[in-house]
Order: C-alpha cells, then structure tokens, then sequence
C-alpha cells in the first residue's frame, strides 16, 4: 500500500502539466508562503481561497505560481484563465465544458444549458479531491455558474479565485482572502532591473534615475515591466526625457489594464474616482463624502465600491490611491479634450487653470477647479472667466495646503498672490463647495446662488459681512478664519443645517447670533481668538448635538446660566481667556462633558459650588496631550486639582493647571504662593472609571495627597510632577492598573515608594534630592516584581509590547526607569562601557534556563552643546520627535550570525530640555523579559548581547552605558567577559 501510494505520487509529479509564470518573477516565495498557510492543504474540508489587488499587481501569476506548486497533490486540477467578460449562457457552458474537460482528462462532457452543466459537475467532481483556479471573475454570475457551493466537490477540494473586487469574495463567502500588495522597494528595484539593464543589478551610471523611475511604478510588477522594456538600451538623457514625458502620459499598457475596473463603474462612480484622483486625494474621508454627498453622488456606497474593486484605499480616515490609478484618472480627464483644458470636466493643474482664467475659455463643461497659487505663477484675471461655467460644482483658490483642519493651529493663511478685476459674477447654480482663501470683495454678490452650497470657506478675506436675505439652505461648514473686517454673522434662521461654524481670528467680531440655539445641527463652534467677543449668547433651547465649544483667547468675561442646555457639548475650550471671572454653577449639569479647558485664565477666582458632584461622574479615559483639543486636561483633573482649595477655613478659588517649567517659575499665577491644603480622594470621589490622574504642578505639601486605591481601580496613569511633597504615599502600590507613574520635577521628593506589579514606566527626572540608586533596595525589588508580571502577560499574551497607553512616554518592551543622573549609575552592572555601545557574552543555553529573567539595559546621558549637524552618517534627516529621543537598538552579534532583537524608544516631552542650560545628566534604564527575545534567536550562535544607543540629534547624548543579567532573585554578580565595542561620541 505505501509503495502503492509513493507510485501514485510520482505520477501525479510527472504527468503534471506546468503553467507557465515567466522568467522574471520576484518576491513568489513571500506569495506562495502566505497562500499555502491559507490554503492548508491537511484540511479535510472543501476551502475557498479569493486573491484580490488591483490591475497589474500579479494575482494571476500568483495563481499559477500556486497552482505549479500543490497542483500534485489533487486527483484532477483546471486553470480558469481571465473568465473576465464571460458572462452570457454559451461563454459559461464552454467554461463549465473546460473544467470537466481538464480535470476528467479529455471525456467529452455533452450538456446543453448552465443548469444540466452544474448537475454534471456535482455528479462527476464529488467524489474527486480537486484544485480549481478561477481567474479574473468580475461577476458572482461567473462563481455561481462553476464552483457555487463547496457541497459540489469531494473534501480536501481547493478553490482559489482572483478578482480586483473583494466585495465578490466576500459576497461568494470564501474561507480566505489574500491581498497582492505593491513590491517593497528591493523587489522592485531587482524586477525593473531584469527588464532595464536584463540583469537583476544596477548600472552605476543609472543610480540618479533609479528612484525616480521605482518611484513612478510603485511597486505595480506590471508598470516596473513596462518601464523597463521601454527604457531598456537607451542613453541617460533618453532616460530623462522618457521619465518626463511619463509626468505627463501614461502608457497605454499600463492604462488600458487599469481603466478595465474604472470601466466598470457606474456614472456617480467613476465622477467619485475622478473628482478624488483630481482634487481629494489624502483628504479626510468625512470631508469629502460631505462634499460628495452635496453633489447627490452617494458617496458612503460609491467610496465602498471603489475600495472593493482596489481603486481607492482608505488610512487613518484619508483618502488614498495608488499613484498610476491616479495618473489614469488625470489621462482619463485630459482626453475628454486633448488641446483645450476649457473644454474638460475638471482642472487641477495650475498651466491648465492658468490658461483658462487668463484667456477666458472656461465653458459649461468644468464642473472643478483647484488653484494653488502658493504653487503657479503670478496670476492676473477678471471674474468673467467663471461666466461660462454654469455647471461649476467644486472652487477652490488657495495659498496653503493645510485647509481641511478646522480648528487646528497653525501658521495664519496667507493672502494669495493673484490680482482680479471686475466684480464678482457667478452665473452657477451648482456649486456645492467654495473654497477661497483671500476673498478680496466686502460681500458675496447678490447674484450669488447660494441654495446648493455645502462648504463655504473664506479664510484671510476681506469680507464684512455675507449676504442680507441669503437662505442657505444646505450649507454644512461656514469658515471665515482671520477675515480681520468681519463684525457679523448671518442671522441662524439662514442657516437651519449648519454643522461646523468657524470665525477663528475674527477680531471685530463683537457678537454671536442671539439664536445660535436654533442650530439644531451644530457640531463644532470655533471663536478662538475672537478678542472682542465678550459674552456668550443665552441658550433658549437645549443643543444635543453640538460636541465642540472653543472660546479661547476671547474676550468672555462669562458663560450664562443656560450653558446647561450644550447637553452633548464634550469638548469647552476657555484657555487664555484673561477676562473670565467666574464659571455657572451650570456648568456642572454638563454630563456628557468630557475635556474642561481653563489655563491660563488669571482673573477667574471662583468655581462653581457644585463641581464636585458633577465631575465625578464623568471621569473617563482623557488624553494628556499632543493636539489643539488634547492639550486641555481632563475635567477630572480640574476637580482634582482644585479640591485643595475646598477647605473648611478657605473660599474656594480657582488652581491654575500648572504647566510651567523651572525655568519659567517666576511667571506663574498669584495663587501659587498658597499652600495648598490636601486633595483626598475617598468614597466622595468613585472615581471607578478614572484611567488617567494629573495633579501636576498643584503645589501640593508634604502630606497634601492621600490616595484611597480602592476607589481608582481603572487608574493607569498617575502624573505627581512638579509638587514640593518628599514622599509618595505608600499606598500607591495598590493600584493594580497602574502602568506610568510620573514624578518628574519634584523637588524634595527623597525615595520612590513600593511600586504596584503593574508599572511599566516611570519618569523621575529632576528629582535633584532623590536618594542614590545604590540605595534604592525598594524600587529595585518592585522592578523585579514588574518584570516578573511582564513575563507572566507576555506568557499570556498582552505582554507590554501588546498594551498602549495614553501620555506613555516609552515605546517599547519591558519597564522604562527614566531618573536624574544625580542619582548614579547602577554600579551593580558589572558589564559597562564608555561610549554608546557594549556588548556581553551570555551564558552556554541561556535560553533554557529559567532564573534568567532577562537584562538590565542603561545609559548614562550628559548634556550635548553641539550641533545637530554633528549626527553620525547614516542618521541625517531623521526627524526626532521631542526635545530628548532616546534609543536603544538590541541585537546578536557573532562571528557568522547577526540578528536583531529589538529597538526600544523614549522620547521627553518635558519642557526642560527646550533650554540647553537646563538640562542635566540622565540616567535611563530598562528591565528587558528574556520572553520578548524571538525563539529564531535561542541558541548558542546568539551569545554575544550587543546594546547601542545611538545619537539621535536632541539635548542629551550618551556618556556610558551597559548591560546585566537579572535572575529570579536578582541582578547577576558574577563577572563574564565583556567586549568593548567603538564608542561612537
């Protein structure tokens, strides 16, 4: 029977037909490892395998790849090839006549319709292990008609099928589905060269054009292919030449294969794909289907199609696509008239619209234009360009790139370069959006059809006013950021669908409509910087759905009682308002209320009596910050940090936040030099939910906090910076969720107490008082206690390389201690080194043995005076991300083996090292779990232990570092050899 079975195989090897791949194949065997996982040939079952991509990415030369390579293993296989367009009743019976043919090996099957054809194939494949590849299938008709139903074949059957659109896969129900994604930048690299140069390495002569001929493919094999069978032979100057003319024309092989799945949308379909290829790429999704939604294109179902048939991806809620579907787009738009733009639907280029708005050939065709003047020429026009333009859908003329962020701060819009003439006349009933940064006219024009705009942006104009009597009906989104002249704002009832309202910079702006309470559909609300607005309008009616109030740098002296009714509001921001006095009691009936944001607010004196009962109620997850709305602590926080003013002897009074660094100690609040009493949080508090606590810079004394840890039992991260107390309270250890612990800038604090298993970061730095590391027995038992809880998630698989946390500092494995250098290094490290290397020889089956925990990693940081430019070749250009970017690259170094085990981050955001007279020497170490050390790695080819800390352009560089060995019952004490490596200043 086994010889039986070894006679069976040998034939099945030799009578199996090859299908034919090519020459040139890179990256397969990454292709065929992923599918043969999915495939999972030991499977008993009927499996349905769908691989999907976009045209040109290889999906049937994968299947054949496939196929050739378990196709052995199956009592009859057949290759479906490119099915694509076979969709009426004779294409589909030959199709079902060549799967029988094939697998049944030349026994003529007679049937004469689809459904006696599916009989036969139930009839005749059920009892036979088949491997079937459909390829190309653009419709479910297509699967229905040949491999319906996995009841239809024998268990252990393999169907795979390729198509561009997943939502096909997902539809037919498959078991699997495997993406074709783009050539990483080597494969593509060798795959061009193959067909350039007909060897899979690069003339020198070459290298300057490399980049830019891989970077016009991007790693699509069939635009690689074709660019290098075109550029093949030909001179440098050819070279550029071809490239350039490239810009501007796409090849006719590459876009006859990409337009076949633009051929295949419907209408709104392909103006979705060509508005986002001319006008949206890298957009915020909600933006554009905003926009798209006002031109009735249905743009939630269009954008979903286009992302199904691989036109279109979506990334952190940005609109992406690759960059050849992009450039077929714009060559699908070109031709619609090759020597006339006026004449096309759409124009992004600033010759096109130069030429058009300059000349006045604009017709009813254009239904989008886009103007970057910060990109084009000077440009000199009359408003009768747009006279012709009747079906005028999309406008926008701008200076800076950065226009879709609403209430982001950044650089104030410049005022475009551009001269008009004449007034404005828009003869257009269908523009849906209006971007226009400079406005140069007072007013809109009476003329002007405003019933169909959906955005209306004004940015640095020099409007007054909008319009008297203007009903805008549809509108969504009104800015008019720094249009200094500004004094008014259209009366509500104007605007019943307005959602997102932002007068930022606004500084004549006096007044908010007395019934903004009549925008229902209120969402955001943006008066930063309106420095005349004094008072906030009464709210008459409850507002559900506004989510975002920001008031700050105005002048409100107040918020009214009827705040109350802003019942969905979620974000207050009152920063910077030098005016405020006082808050309502109100304000605490804000339950939805998430971010309360009031620094920098000198005159408010007094808080509201009943803050305490509200606040607590809402306590949840807040960010520390990073952006212009997570910069604003959390309400909680408030509360906190303010409770110390409610004393029996006190009046409660307003705390400051408490943001400012040593260097800058002079310019805080007047109420800095009270000493504040206590904050206690008890059953009072039931701040259950609580995950993150900031009493940073509270002033808080000896014995001014109390933490009861039975009540904030989801705490995470706990931030005690910048306080003048010598001791955190001991009962800190029972926090069980506490992953980071911040005490930076506490000046008298002495020793940090017993820490819960849990931490996994702590920041102590600028702690001048803190006892010398030497002496710290207590915190080196809890790092050890961490270390082992790390070891015991990793085991169970939320490891601290699986968990995040917001306000974390530390990107990386194990538990981060970040301190003083004040404090020493830890001497009990035998296997230092001067310089920012060292490695350490690690015991004979290190690996298998069970007291080795893992390593202790440090480094001993000075001030670095020099220049950025003074980085090591190799890491120029690298952008660092905090004004201290710390870095530790691990890995095996041996005689024949190098592998690299892990690179770990911490990156100091503390305002301290802004100043370079400020910072000091640091001392940073990790407690690295043996755990996290891939398996590939345990044997004894991997001994040598290698620690770099490279320099990464900040305030600190590295002076001396090193590594130990941490036991079960603690560091090692023993002395193995130690290699010293160049250390790199």
């Amino acid at each position: 029977m086994f010889v039986k079975k070894i006679a069976n195989d040998i034939r099945k090897r030799l009578n199996c037909k090859i299908l034919h791949v090519g020459e040139n194949i890179v990256g397969m065997d990454f292709h065929l490892d992923k599918l043969k996982s999915l495939i999972n040939i030991k499977l008993k079952e009927v499996r349905m395998i769908g691989i999907y991509g976009i045209g040109g990415i290889g999906k049937t030369i994968i299947a054949k790849a496939i196929c050739n390579s378990i196709s052995y293993q199956f009592d009859g296989w057949c290759f479906l090839e490119n099915i694509r367009e076979t969709k009426n009743c004779s294409s589909l019976l030959q199709l079902q006549q060549k799967l029988l043919n094939d697998i049944l090996k030349g026994r003529e099957m007679k049937f004469h319709n689809i459904d006696e054809g599916i009989n036969v194939i139930k009839d005749r494949l059920h009892s036979k292990r088949v491997l079937i590849v459909v390829d190309h299938v653009d419709s479910l008709c297509q699967l229905e008609c040949i491999v319906g139903s996995r009841d239809w074949f024998c268990p252990g059957s393999r169907i795979i099928i390729t198509t561009r659109d997943k939502h096909l896969l997902d539809v037919h129900g498959v078991d699997e589905t495997y993406e074709a994604k783009e050539l990483n930048y080597k494969d593509s690299v060798e795959l061009f060269s193959r067909y350039a140069f007909k060897q899979s390495s690069l003339e020198d002569e070459y290298k300057n054009l490399l980049n830019h001929a891989i970077g016009y493919a991007k790693g699509l094999p069939l635009a690689l292919k074709v660019l290098g069978v075109f550029l093949y032979s030909k001179t440098v100057p050819e070279w550029e030449s071809s490239l350039r003319k490239l810009e501007k024309k796409l090849p006719m092989e590459i876009e006859s294969v990409l337009k076949i799945s633009f051929d295949g949308l419907d209408d709104m379909e392909k103006d979705i794909f060509l508005d986002i290829a001319c006008f949206f790429k890298g957009k915020d999704k909600d933006f554009v289907s905003r926009i798209l939604d006002g031109c009735n294109f249905y743009a939630e179902s269009g954008i979903r199609v286009l992302v199904d048939k691989g036109l279109l991806t979506i990334s952190n809620s940005k609109l992406d696509m690759h960059g050849l579907l992009q450039h077929m787009g714009w060559e699908i738009v070109r031709k619609q008239c090759l020597k006339e733009p006026g004449r096309r639907t759409r124009l992004w280029e600033g010759e096109d619209v130069y030429h058009v708005l300059t000349r006045n050939t604009g017709t009813e065709e254009i239904e989008g234009i886009i103007l970057d003047l910060s990109m084009s020429k000077q440009i000199e026009f009359s408003t009768k360009a747009f006279e012709s333009m009747k079906r005028l859908r999309l406008l926008k003329i701008h200076q800076d790139a950065l226009y879709d962020s609403m209430v982001k701060y950044c650089k104030d819009v410049h005022i475009p370069k551009g001269h008009l003439t004449g007034g404005f006349r828009f003869p257009s009933y269908k523009l849906r959006y209006l971007h226009w940064d400079g406005y140069p006219w007072k007013s809109l024009p009476s003329s002007f059809h405003v019933e169909n705009l959906v955005e209306l942006s004004l940015q640095s104009s020099c409007i007054k006013k909008l319009c008297d009597n203007k009903v805008f009906e549809n509108l969504k989104v009104l800015n008019v950021s720094y249009s200094l002249d500004l004094f008014e704002i259209p009366d509500c009832s104007n605007m019943p669908n307005l959602e997102i309202l932002i007068v930022k910079g606004c500084q004549k702006l006096r007044d908010l409509p007395r019934g903004i309470y009549k925008l229902k559909c209120l969402k955001t609300l943006c008066c930063t910087g309106c420095s005349k607005l004094e008072s906030f309008p009464e709210i008459m009616e409850v507002m559900e759905n506004l989510r975002e109030l920001y008031l700050d740098r105005t002048g409100i002296k107040s918020l009214p009682w009827s705040i109350e009714h802003l019942k969905g509001i979620q974000y207050l921001d009152l920063a910077h308002c030098e005016n405020l006095k006082s808050l309502p009691d109100s304000i605490c009936n804000l339950r939805s209320l998430k971010i309360l944001h009031i620094h920098n607010c000198a005159k408010l004196y007094k808080l509201p009596s009943m803050l305490r009962s509200s606040m607590v109620n809402i306590s949840q997850n807040l960010p520390f910050g990073s952006s212009e709305v997570d910069r604003a602590f959390p309400i909680t926080n408030y509360f906190l940090q303010s409770a110390s003013r409610y004393h029996d002897n006190l009046k409660p009074e307003f705390i400051q936040r408490g943001s400012p660094q040593p260097e800058s100690q002079s310019k805080r609040s007047h109420w800095e030099n009270d000493q504040m009493t206590e904050v206690i949080l008890t059953d009072g508090c039931c701040l259950y939910w609580l995950e993150e606590l900031d009493l940073s810079y509270c002033n808080l004394k000896e014995g001014g906090i109390t933490i009861e840890a039975f009540h904030l039992p989801s705490l995470h991260v706990l931030n005690l910076s910048g306080n003048n107390f010598c001791k955190i309270p001991p009962n800190i250890s029972k926090l069980s969720k506490l992953r980071i612990l911040k005490m930076n800038h506490c000046k008298w604090i002495l020793k940090i107490p017993e820490l819960p298993s849990s931490i996994r970061e702590i920041d102590a730095h600028d702690c001048p008082y803190l006892l010398p590391l030497q002496r710290q027995t207590q915190l080196f038992q809890s790092l050890l206690n961490c270390l082992k809880s790390d070891i015991q998630g990793f085991e169970r698989g939320f490891g601290s390389s699986n968990l995040f946390v917001s306000g974390s500092l530390y990107d990386g494995k194990g538990i981060s201690l970040f301190i003083d250098g004040s404090s020493g290094d830890p001497g009990w490290i035998r296997h230092q080194n001067m310089g920012n290397e060292v490695t350490i020889q690690l015991p004979l089956n290190w690996y298998e043995d069970n007291d080795l925990l893992g390593f202790s990693l440090f480094s001993f940081h000075v001030p670095f005076n020099g220049l950025i430019e003074e980085k090591p070749e190799g890491e120029k250009g690298e952008e660092y991300p905090s004004p201290c970017s710390l870095k530790c690259e691990l890995s095996f170094l041996d005689d024949e083996q190098f592998g690299i085990v892990d690179d770990l981050f911490l990156d100091s955001f503390c305002g301290c090292y802004n100043n370079k007279s400020g910072v000091s020497d640091k001392v940073w170490m990790t407690y690295y779990p043996k755990v996290a050390v891939r398996e590939m790695y345990h044997s004894n080819n991997y001994r040598l232990l290698k620690a770099s800390f490279p320099f990464r352009g900040t305030s600190v560089k590295v002076e001396k570092c090193g590594i130990g060995l941490i036991y079960a019952n603690g560091l090692a004490a023993d002395q193995n050899t130690i290699h010293n490596a160049k250390s790199q200043s």
